[in-house]
């Protein structure tokens, strides 16, 4: 539950600056900035309450979703047109990769420390924005005819 709440969070902050500044370069400078700051606090604070918890992963340190939710929300960032649907399918499979851990995540999920702790997230925000991009594209293409 408490990596759900680190996702909700990323996601109330990346609607809260589309709304208050819908500039489509600023969102992703917020993004960029959310995945900077909060994987190099993750991987130095992490690791740290690793060893001290002796936890693999804390459940109660959620900067590791932050990042992996603003990752998979970059292609909600970079669509024209309404942000809604593709922020919405971001979240719920950025969640689903998440808690499944096909691979490569749960590979990722094996190295050392901080770093372990955020790899994963970050391949499962990549995985969730690759099929957020490829289903926004493909509605596109339906939407507009196809090939005709």
């Amino acid at each position: 539950m408490p990596g759900t709440f680190g996702s909700l969070l990323m996601l109330a902050a990346f609607f809260a600056m589309h709304h208050f500044w819908p500039i489509q370069v600023l969102t992703v400078y917020f993004l960029v900035g959310a995945i900077v700051v909060s994987s190099i606090l993750c991987v130095i604070f992490a690791g740290h309450f690793e060893t001290t918890d002796g936890k693999k992963d804390p459940g109660w340190v959620v900067l590791d979703e932050f990042a992996g939710q603003a990752v998979a929300l970059f292609p909600a960032a970079v669509t024209s047109g309404k942000i809604l649907p593709p922020a919405i399918a971001a979240f719920l499979l950025f969640r689903i990769f998440d808690i499944w851990k096909p691979s490569p995540i749960r590979e990722m999920e094996q190295l050392d420390g901080g770093l372990g702790i955020l790899a994963d997230d970050l391949v499962a925000g990549v995985m969730a924005g690759t099929v957020v991009c490829i289903v926004t594209y493909l509605a596109r293409f339906v939407l507009q005819g196809g090939l005709s």
